[in-house]
């Protein structure tokens, strides 16, 4: 049973005569919420492929899920916003463009309604940005289609998987990157999180993003460098001209004043490089770095290796 003596406290001060709430094909659980007519609101019971509840006043925020216990709070707090629009971040107002975002919760899980509540925020304040919460144990299928392992989990234009959970800013900073060039950001998340198999598996959907490997070897990032550079070895390994795109790039990185990426490349490219490369390489053999003097040795000897 929902709460009507907490949704009275929270939604009793303001005019929730335009918010739409409608239930689509809803499981027992979020039939209950129809019991918020009680308090004024439009709800209404329709069928649909599959089981939400689907929150609109201009603004559309969807629930695959049935927002009780722990989300039950932020839930009604979204439909207090959705009928004053009070109580938003001014900077907020200012996105451009359309968007999605998708969060995925599960049952107790205690970082999940924050994540769920920063989003609907920002649906509220930009009515083009439209929000979706999956609960993975109700609808495993929509959890398998972006591989989520864990919650919360925050998938942004259905591109941007970001797991754990973010504060508004930080959700509105990956909505901004997402209607711009965002994936060497996106990347170098991924990598500094150890998330090394789906950065493979984007670049392989999009072989022209191997480019961006060759920029994260200039990153400050330890644990994006290494990541990149693994990445590229298999890549040279399952398709040596699928590293092409990224080879000129870190060519270029070889006449870095920084001798730490100096170094980085050097290294690289003696895992991908080829007998054009050597001219580039032999100059490093008189730097007065000895790392570097050793790296390019070791480049020059494995480019040799291979013939």
């Amino acid at each position: 049973m929902i709460d009507l003596d907490k949704a009275r406290r929270i939604l009793g001060n303001v005019n929730v005569k335009n918010v739409k709430v409608k239930l689509v094909s809803p499981t027992p659980e979020m039939q209950e919420f129809s019991r918020l007519s009680e308090l004024g609101l439009n709800v209404e019971v329709v069928e649909g492929e599959r089981p939400a509840i689907v929150l609109s006043d201009g603004v559309t925020v969807i629930y695959n899920a049935a927002p009780v216990d722990m989300e039950y709070e932020p839930f009604l707090r979204t439909i207090a916003r959705m009928a004053d629009k009070a109580g938003l971040k001014e900077e907020n107002l200012k996105l451009e463009g359309s968007g999605e975002i998708t969060v995925f919760i599960a049952p107790f899980c205690p970082h999940c309604a924050g994540a769920v509540e920063a989003a609907n925020r920002i649906a509220v304040a930009n009515p083009k940005i439209r929000v979706r919460i999956v609960d993975i144990s109700l609808f495993p299928e929509l959890g398998e289609r972006f591989n989520v392992t864990s919650a919360p989990t925050v998938v942004i234009n259905g591109e941007i998987k970001l797991v754990g959970e973010l504060s508004e800013d930080e959700l509105i900073e990956w909505l901004r990157r997402a209607s711009n060039d965002y994936k060497l950001e996106y990347f170098v998340t991924l990598l500094r999180e150890g998330r090394i198999e789906e950065v493979m598996e984007a670049v392989n959907k999009n072989p022209e993003d191997a480019v961006l490997l060759a920029g994260i070897i200039e990153r400050p990032e330890l644990m994006a460098r290494v990541g990149a550079m693994i990445l590229l070895e298999r890549l040279f390994r399952s398709k040596a001209e699928g590293v092409e795109v990224a080879r000129g790039e870190i060519l270029k990185i070889l006449r870095s004043k920084d001798t730490t990426k100096v170094q980085d490349a050097a290294f690289i490219l003696g895992k991908i490089g080829r007998k054009d490369d050597i001219p580039a390489l032999e100059p490093l053999l008189r730097s007065e770095d000895e790392e570097v003097r050793e790296a390019a040795r070791e480049a020059l000897e494995e480019i040799e290796s291979r013939g």
